[in-house]
């Protein structure tokens, strides 16, 4: 798994699962590995991930029929971003994919986003603005209330996104306005 953690200043860290110091970490029995980005978690001091292993170890059952079980040991915990870096992350993506982002000053979850917007209205190719307000469109219509939560996306920063939309809409209908007024009627000039 390779981490990326993008920051304000143009810093980047890169943090990669696969380049462990020792080549088997959690000894000789380790036979699965298990990564968890804590999300969810975020505002608790930092972004963390953890590692924990399932240790394959011989519990004396080996004439029985039954599969062994290898279960999860407790690993460590490896701080990402601390608190006060989190004020400058601007984009973190895992395995390629970006799974946080600064939007409007906010970092917004684009998995619970994403996975929610999949649901309600598909894959896109638009941009997290479009989506975001396609999203909110789609749940006040589905739920009647005039401001329903889109998963992942601060309420602020709907807000501002909506108001953006709607601020550049407006500013290219005027230009299109503009446009015509200035070409006429083509039909006039003899075409």
């Amino acid at each position: 798994m390779i981490i990326k953690v993008t920051y304000d200043d143009q810093r980047l860290d890169v943090f990669d699962t696969t380049t462990f110091t020792s080549a088997a970490p959690f000894g000789k029995t380790n036979m699965l590995t298990n990564f968890e980005v804590r999300f969810d978690t975020i505002g608790e001091g930092g972004l963390w991930m953890a590692a924990h292993s399932y240790q394959a170890i011989e519990d004396g059952n080996e004439n029985s029929d039954e599969t062994p079980a290898a279960k999860r040991k407790r690993g460590w915990e490896f701080l990402l971003a601390d608190s006060e870096e989190l004020d400058h992350v601007e984009l973190v993506v895992v395995d390629g994919e970006a799974i946080m982002k600064r939007v409007f000053g906010e970092l917004v979850d684009l998995q619970a986003f994403d996975e929610a917007a999949y649901e309600c209205i598909g894959s896109s190719s638009k941009g997290l603005h479009a989506r975001i307000v396609e999203l909110f469109g789609y749940l006040k219509r589905m739920t009647g209330e005039p401001s329903p939560k889109v998963p992942g996306i601060p309420t602020d920063v709907v807000d501002a996104v909506i108001s953006s939309i709607e601020a550049e809409s407006s500013v290219r209908e005027k230009e299109e306005d503009e446009q015509a007024e200035e070409w006429g009627d083509l039909d006039e000039v003899g075409w």
